[in-house]
């Protein structure tokens, strides 16, 4: 039976959204339901997402053994295999490059283990963010040489490396790059170059993180060991030990998780919950996660891995990754709690003032209307907070945002996306027109380097280039809700019916809900300006509700001032274990006056 809905459209909310339903067409809900024999609510959810009724079972039951494709799909997997087997035939010591980021910290921490399995002798190199900026370099190059490598890896980064390739090739040495940002003519010189966004590549795993293509890459060279009978006195390892890297990896790279990502997270969150890799142990306890989900992946375990490259100490991830000993997993988790908190505290000053430029620029120029693109560029910025505070700019008024840092004429900055603009793209077109010096990145993220002297042309490009990319929509600050609910129904059975479709997060957001025509009977302040709320729903019994971050803001406002008016509340369903209670609780995220 279609719900009215009539009650919220075209109505602008708390935090200036339309909210809009996400599946208009009952039809389509109704086949998914028939043909797979499953609730109605999931029906909605999996509608919402455009799995069709024969991926149903992929979509719920995900299995990496299913999905995984022939690594031999991935255009030069095959030429990288016959490098790095020539290496290890000739006992050579293999060099792996990563990123400082989670992405590249779980990829190095595959290839790292693997090959210590076999005990292949490996040297790791992770760049300093702060010093050497992103990717390789001639100085890590050196180091490898120095250290007797002649074959060096590369992962998440390296993509557009060419100088540096260049570099090594002079050196004799062989690179076979493992990357996921997106290319250009004229690629890196290199002996392989595996990367599904190269023109020549039909693998269609476009959507995999960089950890993704590594553990791709570890099962072909698996095989490749096997066949050749290189260690006939070793067992083989299985790989699904190090799903749980991988589903870290593939979460805090925000990539779509669909299809192979999808298997990735759910079989690697089930190997976490094993609790066998101490270093994210580690975590699990300096961060107070109890469960561990995608939401414990992204915001607590990520981070504080991430504070690490963007403070200036980029190993300390993939250590506290490969450790095997409890009192250096002990002290690096600590450390890295720690750098998190200084990270936090750097990026709210430097938001603080990002946000005073964008408002007076604002102001100054007496527009109605946001611009297009938010540029921003301050003196002495922290490089390592710029993507962070790129992301809450974006959250703030829904446009592309590239924060910028100027150093003795050189800026260095990092730009965050919307849905339907591809910022990775733009970052290489400026690129090839001289405007940036270097950069690239994916559709919703990106990092550039500029002469300072060239920052108002770059704004200008970001403007105009926007303006010709988004249709009507495209920058409009639209949200979806799957279903209209009565808060008599939100209980510990309805989120376990919820997570059937999980995990859930970029490109299968998670459910949210409109409870309508409900009553606050009263709040309190919890924290650091969340406020703990009782809500009713028309006659029937009260639930617990939480809003984060909320006072003094427009939904925090409405929350505390509500003088018994009734309101429609969006959020979504979250369970609660505080104190061991299992209960669940309802995560408000706007609301309209009634």
């Amino acid at each position: 039976m279609q719900k009215d809905i009539s009650f919220i459209e075209n109505r602008v909310s708390a935090k200036g959204s339309l909210w809009k339903k996400r599946v208009s067409d009952s039809k389509n809900i109704s086949l998914l339901k028939k043909d797979n024999d499953i609730p109605d609510l999931i029906a909605t959810i999996l509608a919402g997402r455009h799995v069709d009724t024969d991926g149903v079972n992929d979509f719920l039951y995900p299995e990496v053994n299913k999905l995984l494709k022939d690594p031999s799909c991935l255009y030069d997997l095959d030429n990288g295999i016959d490098c790095l087997i020539a290496a290890i035939k000739n006992n050579e010591i293999i060099g792996i490059l990563g990123d400082y980021d989670v992405d590249g910290a779980t990829s190095s921490s595959i290839l790292k283990l693997f090959f210590d399995h076999y005990h292949i002798k490996s040297e790791i190199y992770i760049p300093d963010r702060l010093k050497e900026g992103y990717g390789p370099n001639k100085s890590a190059i050196d180091g490898f040489l120095d250290k007797g490598v002649k074959t060096f890896i590369t992962v998440d980064c390296g993509a557009t490396s060419i100088d540096v390739m260049d570099y090594a090739d002079s050196k004799s040495m062989k690179a076979i790059i493992i990357d996921h940002h997106k290319v250009d003519e004229p690629l890196p010189k290199c002996s392989a170059h595996i990367n599904p966004s190269r023109k020549e590549d039909d693998s269609f795993l476009n959507d995999l993180a960089a950890v993704g293509l590594t553990f791709i890459f570890i099962v072909g060279l698996r095989r490749a060991i096997r066949e050749l009978s290189l260690y006939p006195d070793i067992i083989e390892p299985s790989l699904k030990q190090y799903l749980d890297l991988v589903a870290l990896g593939t979460v805090c790279d925000v990539v779509q998780l669909k299809g192979l990502n999808r298997a990735f997270v759910k079989e690697g969150i089930d190997v976490i919950a094993k609790k066998q890799r101490l270093g994210i142990e580690g975590l699990r306890a300096i961060s107070s996660s109890k469960d561990i989900g995608v939401t414990e992946l992204g915001f607590r375990i990520g981070p504080r891995i991430n504070a690490a490259g963007r403070t200036g100490a980029s190993d300390l991830g993939f250590r506290l990754l490969t450790s095997q000993s409890d009192d250096e997993v002990m002290a690096i988790s600590e450390r890295l709690n720690n750098l998190n908190q200084q990270r936090q505290n750097i990026e709210q000053t430097v938001l603080f003032e990002a946000t005073n430029i964008i408002e007076e620029d604002l102001a100054s120029k007496k527009l109605n209307s946001i611009p297009n693109s938010i540029v921003v560029n301050g003196e002495g910025w922290h490089l390592g907070v710029l993507g962070i505070v790129a992301s809450r700019l974006k959250e703030k008024y829904y446009r592309p945002s590239f924060v910028v840092s100027t150093n003795n004429g050189i800026s260095t900055g990092s730009a965050r996306s919307v849905s339907g603009i591809d910022v990775g793209e733009l970052i290489i077109d400026a690129v090839n027109r001289g405007i940036l010096n270097s950069g690239g990145g994916h559709k919703m993220a990106g990092g550039f380097s500029l002469d300072s002297s060239r920052f108002e042309e770059f704004k200008e490009f970001c403007e105009k280039k926007i303006f010709d990319k988004a249709d009507e929509s495209t920058l409009k600050k639209i949200n979806l809700y799957d279903d209209i609910i009565d808060s008599s129904i939100i209980n510990i059975d309805l989120y376990d019916l919820i997570k059937l479709a999980s995990p859930y997060g970029q490109g299968n957001p998670e459910p949210q809900f409109i409870i309508k025509n409900a009553k606050i009977d009263y709040w309190s302040e919890v924290g650091t300006g969340h406020l703990r709320v009782k809500l009713s729903n028309a006659n029937y019994g009260s639930i617990d509700a939480i809003a984060f971050g909320s006072k003094g803001t427009p939904v925090g406002d409405l929350i505390m001032n509500h003088s018994g008016g009734l309101f429609h509340i969006a959020g979504v369903i979250k369970k609660n274990d505080w104190q061991g209670n299992k209960a669940v609780q309802f995560h408000i995220r706007d609301l309209f006056t009634g």
